[in-house]
């Protein structure tokens, strides 16, 4: 039982807001009042009923509303001062940073307290129990609009560091205005208000926003209703409500993704008939999880490899561990990994080892752990995602790292060399040519294919990138492909398994789980593809064998010949392998369409125009193009895998174009052409076997 009432406010302004997940929607006029005020929010109020589990926590969310392009508002508990209340927002833009007059919490686990948030043009108050609590301008308040979502638990979709509020709420509220102060005061959990809010959770009730705007609603790891409250206990569990539904979870038989949480940075290692996956656990500290395959389909999840040492808060791996590389050596394996903890007195990011007489059950070696030497590369900067392996021309060790040269702070590929993998020495950084000027290199590989060197790096949030060179001094120069695919695939490294070079990367979530939402750190293993020589530097990519020979069933096939203004268009399950060859006339642009409205209007377009030398994936919200050299005097080979959100697409096994497609979940399978006729030699729909299910 609760026994004292604590009342908390806050006002702001907001724009329009939406949430998605998993509840019934009630279809009622104040359903349809609330949905069409959604569109139109400016000034706003978020209002919850809380209990503290703890006074001691730092920086989750009692409510926050975001959109998807990763701004939020939102009622945050001790993120920047410990122990008080703060109107959370993006890059702190409507935070007020001071907050040393801020009153600290007092209330003990058994008080009932209400918080508001209050937007009111460029105003921000906040009110404890219908007290001001404090007072400040900001620049220009945020506006939401249709696609936005409410959270409860994570400040906001994007943050990785998985903070979570520990409590419970017993009621939660958005108005589409800004309330008054008596208003505030007058409000009582469980009552109905006027003015009626935008959105309403009387947990009483389950999860249903008894408003109807945010109809879709789910709880993830270890949030649950219990005696009509919402509870929240810390480490990643939280409750999102959307306003519009999403495509259900689709098992994929050709893509791995932990059971919660989201998968980011992948470290692949082959050994012994077994492809070894590591990858980042994009959850509080970033753990290294182990999976392992015989077939690159199937795949076994093995003990997690490292976790954060929580017992040294502010030694070099007490926040979180991030890249690094896995290499054998005397029968002993090493992990070499990044320590990043802004807490650390010796330097932000620093190169830690860990090793392990049988690949599973890893020990840390804290005495090898070094950081950036001030000579060569930069302290206290980054200094991060170390790949190891063996110079054989130099007869040692090297280890490449996405740091910044100590000379002027200009982004690098830096190197150390070691005979033993204990001692490492600093040395010059790689020849880049031309240098790099933004984005530093992470997650580096460099590895030989046929007689060229490759070095793959992704520079922060951007695509991976490619250089090649003929010696593995460089100097390393840009490849005609730039780049491996979209940006939607990040930090892909390769292994080599004797015969292939098997590149790994990760799909990202978009957010709001929306085709226009921001890139998110982290998501979905990618289908895995064979990494390959080309001519002049080019580096090619084409799907697994293993990956194509999962389709082997038919769904429909044709070969129909294509004219500009005769459109054709087929039947198309949801979920599915395009196998296409068509002789394309070079002036000829010919684009696929995925999951194709009724009308043609909406579609997933995979367009190709081999008289610009390029390819590009475009639909209503986003447009990703690069290039891509066909030779039109033989056939074009493409195939496409769509499966659930995610659409990888491969031309001539050469060119790879990636997209999360949340928006569009089914619909035709169509082909066009502009300026001259296509001849199809053939159109394969095909589905694995056995189809997975959704859920």
């Amino acid at each position: 039982m609760h026994n004292i009432l604590i009342t908390i406010s806050a006002a702001f302004i907001v724009a329009p807001c939406f949430a998605s997940m998993a509840v019934t929607p009630n279809q009622s006029d104040d359903h349809a009042e609330a949905k069409s005020r959604l569109m139109h929010i400016k000034d706003k109020t978020l209002v919850v009923w809380v209990t503290l589990a703890n006074l001691t926590q730092r920086g989750g969310s009692a409510l926050t509303i975001e959109d998807t392009k990763a701004h939020f508002d939102g009622i945050i508990f001790g993120e920047l001062s410990p122990g008080k209340w703060m109107a959370g927002s993006d890059l702190y833009n409507r935070t007020e940073k001071d907050q040393t007059g801020y009153p600290e919490e007092t209330a003990d686990s058994n008080s009932l307290i209400q918080i508001a948030i209050v937007y009111r043009s460029a105003q921000v108050t906040i009110y404890r129990s219908g007290v001001e609590y404090t007072r400040y301008h900001i620049e220009k308040p945020q506006e939401f609009g249709k696609d936005s979502l409410v959270v409860f638990g994570i400040r906001h979709l994007e943050a990785n560091d998985g903070v979570c509020f520990n409590g419970s709420i017993a009621d939660a509220r958005i108005y589409d205005v800004a309330l008054t102060q008596d208003q505030i005061h007058a409000l009582r959990p469980g009552r109905v208000s006027d003015p009626k809010p935008l959105a309403w959770w009387n947990f009483k009730e389950g999860l249903q926003d008894r408003m109807g705007t945010y109809p879709y609603g789910k709880l993830s790891g270890g949030a649950h209703v219990a005696g009509g409250e919402l509870t929240l206990v810390g480490d990643d569990s939280c409750f999102i409500a959307r306003s519009y539904h999403t495509p259900p979870q689709y098992d994929s038989p050709i893509h791995f993704r932990p059971a919660f949480g989201v998968l980011a940075d992948t470290i692949p290692y082959y050994i012994h008939g077994e492809y070894h996956v590591f990858y980042l656990h994009a959850v509080a500290g970033t753990p290294w999880e182990h999976i392992v395959s015989k077939d690159l389909v199937h795949w076994r999840e093995l003990p997690t490899a490292l976790k954060p040492n929580k017992n040294d808060p502010d030694g070099p791996d007490g926040g979180n561990m991030f890249t690094g590389s896995v290499i054998e050596y005397n029968g002993v394996y090493h992990i070499f990994y990044t320590g990043h903890n802004p807490r650390n007195p010796n330097g932000m990011e620093m190169i830690c080892h860990a090793t392990s007489p049988d690949g599973v059950k890893w020990t840390k070696h804290p005495e090898d752990v070094f950081g950036a030497d001030g000579i060569h590369y930069m302290p206290q900067s980054d200094f991060r995602d170390p790949y190891v392996f063996w110079n054989a021309r130099e007869k040692c060790f090297w280890m490449l790292l996405c740091t910044r040269n100590a000379a002027d702070g200009k982004p690098v590929v830096g190197v150390a060399r070691s005979n033993d993998l204990t001692m490492w020495e600093q040395i010059m950084p790689l020849t880049l040519d031309p240098s790099l000027t933004t984005g530093t290199p992470e997650c580096p590989d460099v590895f030989k294919s046929g007689g060229t060197w490759y070095l793959l790096y992704s520079p922060c949030a951007g695509t991976t990138d490619i250089r090649y060179a003929k010696d593995l001094n460089g100097p390393w120069r840009q490849s005609s492909t730039m780049s491996i695919d979209t940006s939607i695939l990040y930090a892909a490294k390769r292994m080599f398994d004797g015969k292939r070079h098997i590149l790994v990367g990760w799909i990202r979530d978009l957010g709001g789980d929306r085709d226009n939402g921001s890139e998110m750190w982290g998501g979905t293993m990618c289908l895995h593809r064979v990494a390959y020589e080309g001519a002049n530097g080019a580096l090619y990519f084409k799907p697994t064998p293993e990956v194509v020979n999962l389709f082997t069933k038919t769904f429909r096939s044709a070969n129909p010949t294509i004219l500009p203004g005769k459109d054709f268009t087929m039947d198309a399950p949801e979920n599915y392998m395009l196998d296409c060859r068509i002789r394309l006339k070079p002036h000829a642009e010919f684009t696929i369409s995925f999951r194709e409205s009724s009308d043609g209007k909406k579609a997933y377009r995979l367009t190709l125009a081999p008289e610009r030398n390029e390819a590009g994936l475009s639909g209503e919200d986003f447009n990703s193009f690069r290039a891509c050299i066909v030779d039109t005097s033989k056939p074009v080979k493409i195939q496409a895998f769509l499966q659930g959100t995610i659409l990888e697409c491969f031309i001539n096994d050469k060119y790879a174009l990636s997209r999360r497609v949340y928006n569009l979940a089914h619909g035709n399978l169509g082909f066009s052409v502009t300026d001259n006729e296509v001849t199809v030699e053939e159109i394969q729909i095909r589905l694995p076997e056995t189809v997975p299910a959704e859920h």
